[in-house]
């Protein structure tokens, strides 16, 4: 299992509770893949340097977790099909 970062943006315009069930469902993704959700870091709401999807603003999340080798590239490809997810970023740790 190696250690990575997964930095969420998500819909803003998304109630509070909507937000939780997208996080929700990410965090199901990844134990799905036998990863392991470790820390959730919530940003808040913040302005994009650029819009994406019409959206000037984005709601920023970030996820330390832990994933076997082979998995980033399945959990990328998950994530690409997230509607509500305006972007994201899977880092390995170093």
């Amino acid at each position: 299992m190696r250690d990575y970062e997964l930095v969420l943006v998500i819909d803003p315009d998304l109630a509070e509770g909507d937000q939780k069930k997208e996080i929700a469902k990410v965090k199901k993704i990844i134990e799905d893949l036998k990863g392991k959700v470790e820390k959730t870091d919530e940003w808040g709401k913040r302005e994009l340097v650029y819009p994406i999807k019409k959206k000037n603003l984005g709601y920023y999340f970030l996820l330390a977790i832990k994933l076997p080798v082979k998995t980033p590239v399945e959990v990328d490809n998950k994530l690409k099909l997230e509607e509500k997810i305006i972007r994201h970023l899977l880092v390995k740790k170093e």
